[in-house]
């Protein structure tokens, strides 16, 4: 994929249907969410079963990770489409790097949930490291990095934060 497709995706999406909260946007598109009590590893998950989208969203994780859940398997529903219709995505680490898919799917939740004006706004201020990135838009270091790196790719000249572990939020 380009370096702008997902980001134009996103975009699109949040024109059509006007917002950018991943609930929303599922909700808007037909997909059925729900919420599971795992206390096991897994965070979330996509399938399309009976000509119908599904997210499933572990209901023990905090409201703000369950918005970060939704939005990267939103992703995999916009992005890889024709991946779900083969075979279910199950996440047990957000923020994982080592496949395309998920790689993609997390570029897809940082972009859709931090404006990059926001970004550039909060990265203008003295002072403005990753912690404090974080504190100012009240998300996690990991979505951030993401977010850091598209708008890297993307050109408008924000450095790349240092690198997180793929396994940055999973559970223990």
């Amino acid at each position: 994929m380009s370096r702008l497709y997902v980001y134009h995706k996103i975009e699109k999406l949040v024109r059509r249907h006007g917002t950018r909260d991943p609930f929303e946007l599922l909700d808007a598109m037909h997909v059925q969410v729900r919420f599971y009590f795992d206390l096991h590893s897994t965070k979330g998950f996509s399938r399309y079963f009976l000509r119908q989208y599904f997210v499933g969203i572990n209901g023990n994780l905090p409201r703000e990770e369950q918005r970060i859940v939704a939005a990267h398997e939103l992703g995999h529903i916009v992005l890889h489409a024709q991946a779900l219709r083969t075979s279910p995505l199950f996440d047990t680490a957000v923020y994982d790097k080592r496949g395309d898919t998920e790689y993609e799917a997390n570029l897809f939740a940082a972009d859709l949930l931090l404006r990059d004006e926001d970004v550039m706004e909060a990265a203008g201020k003295p002072g403005a490291d990753l912690g404090n990135l974080c504190l100012s838009l009240e998300t996690t270091p990991g979505l951030m990095n993401f977010k850091l790196r598209s708008m890297y790719r993307r050109g408008l000249g924000i450095p790349a934060a240092a690198e997180c572990d793929s396994l940055f939020l999973a559970r223990q």
